[in-house]
């Protein structure tokens, strides 16, 4: 807590911060340009953005559609975390800090803790995606590796619980290694899976006898069904970055300047997702023509080669890609998440062992297989989050004007204290705004609705909240000042 204490200079609450909480120091500031391009490479090239990309082809849309879906979606997602970057790079502070200026400082647990939740979640179906790919790898290593199969443990075969606890420990020892690893873990693993996912391409154009027949395949949905699920998709897609949109200052805070994140994220974010979700749409179509029907997993593609090196190196790739992803996006959020619940005792490493072994705890093998459609389940992740994004997003360029009393977030009584913490206008602005972008699931005749989910959430999440809060500056006219002087 040296470090602490010298910023703060013994005026911050110490149950409001700690070691991970406070303002990162210009000595840790180190990311350059190319540490978030390896990020975002390696936060792309995941199985799930993999699948979700490679579904477009599956439900019936052509080569072209698909590549309108993921642009939009992509451009979109970029746009809405390029701006939710600048306050962690100008300010240094991670997303459960930034928040209390929206919701106060114990408001702000509720939409944390609802991040921590979907973190711990995607850190259990990660490492089960992982294990698969660990067993893939020691299927082909061990000729005997699939008779474990007849041995029966906590509702696994055996070769898959072993498999699954080589992943647990991958991840727990990148991330025991703290931040920098993270770091230093993604400059390669991004990079690696592009080895894989281009040697498919190539697979998928000699399967297909030339590029022309992937990308003139014609849809095989139209009208009103084709409008509808062009835009769920495109939530879905938002689906899967979500989350980061919310917690990318605990990224950015580490930036050495505004414009090495920017730089960075726009060759790591919009391009790469772009390349990778084009790569997956060409494969899936290929193994089409190839197999008669849309494979999504790679996995699953790469068995179907039997040639135990393309196993071993796809394999060994696709459990690289799934851990930096894991590491990289859940890792770091729940990180923070849980460290902001509970300063006083956890640190960044202690949040993310817990956060690894309740994911294992969750059983994910018991139920991720049984998912219907793996789009509605990113859409309901983009609907839930998408509110607080609006609020966020509104509180920093509308309400604070792009400046924050840094001070204020580690005290008791400073301008993010509100009424004993809590700021109840955005609690009532994200409340209203889950509800209208899941009116379409909870109402039939509203279905069309869901199709926009994110957006609605979004929009309606962010206007409630200004509209609240202009109402409640414009009855007083001291809070109105205290705004200003911030300022």
């Amino acid at each position: 807590m040296n470090e602490v204490n010298k910023q703060a200079g013994n005026r911050w609450d110490p149950t409001l911060v700690n070691e991970d909480l406070a303002p990162t120091p210009p000595s840790k500031r180190n990311w350059n340009w190319w540490s978030y391009s390896a990020v975002w490479m390696g936060i792309v090239h995941n199985i799930v953005a993999w699948e979700v990309a490679a579904n477009l082809v599956k439900i019936g849309f052509s080569f072209w559609q698909s590549f309108a879906v993921v642009a939009i979606a992509y451009g979109v997602a970029f746009i809405a975390i390029l701006l939710n970057s600048v306050p962690g790079a100008e300010f240094g502070l991670p997303f459960p800090v930034l928040i209390r200026s929206a919701f106060g400082y114990k408001g702000a647990q509720v939409p944390v803790f609802l991040r921590a939740l979907l973190a711990i979640f995607w850190f259990g179906v990660h490492m089960y995606i992982g294990s698969k790919a660990v067993g893939a790898v020691l299927s082909v290593a061990f000729p005997g590796w699939k008779s474990l199969g007849d041995y029966q443990i906590v509702g696994m075969d055996l070769n898959n619980f072993i498999a699954f606890v080589i992943c647990w420990l991958l991840h727990a020892y990148v991330i025991n290694h703290g931040m920098e690893r993270v770091r230093k873990f993604e400059l390669w693993a991004g990079p690696l899976i592009m080895i894989l996912a281009v040697g498919l391409v190539i697979w998928a154009v000699d399967a297909a006898h030339g590029i022309k027949p992937l990308v003139s395949a014609p849809a095989t949905i139209s009208g009103g069904e084709f409008w509808g699920t062009f835009f769920l998709s495109i939530s879905a897609l938002l689906g899967t970055v979500a989350t980061l949109v919310l917690n990318i200052s605990d990224l950015t805070r580490f930036s050495r300047s505004q414009k090495d994140h920017i730089i960075g994220q726009g060759i790591g974010l919009p391009l790469m997702f772009l390349i990778f979700s084009l790569m997956s749409i060409l494969v899936a179509s290929g193994t089409v023509i190839a197999y008669g029907g849309a494979i999504t997993n790679p996995i699953d593609l790469l068995l179907k080669f039997d040639h135990p090196f393309i196993v071993l190196l796809g394999a060994f790739s696709v459990l690289i890609s799934t851990a930096s992803v894991n590491v990289a996006t859940n890792g770091v959020s729940v990180g923070y998440d849980m460290t902001n619940l509970y300063p006083a005792k956890l640190n960044f490493r202690r949040s993310c062992l817990i956060a690894i072994i309740i994911g294992a705890l969750s059983a994910p093998w018991l139920w991720y297989d049984s998912f219907d459609s793996i789009g509605e389940v990113m859409g309901a992740i983009g609907a839930t989050m998408g509110p607080v994004t609006g609020i966020m997003l509104v509180d920093f360029y509308l309400i604070r004007r792009q400046n924050y009393n840094v001070d204020a977030f580690y005290v008791r009584d400073g301008l993010y204290a509100y009424r004993q913490g809590w700021n109840i206008r955005a609690l009532i602005a994200m409340a209203i705004g889950v509800l209208v972008a899941f009116l379409g699931l909870i109402f039939p005749s509203l279905d069309y609705l869901y199709s926009y989910n994110w957006f609605l959430g979004v929009g309606f999440g962010g206007v409630i909240y200004y509209v609240l809060m202009r109402s409640s500056i414009a009855k007083s006219p001291d809070q109105a000042e205290r705004i200003d002087a911030a300022s």
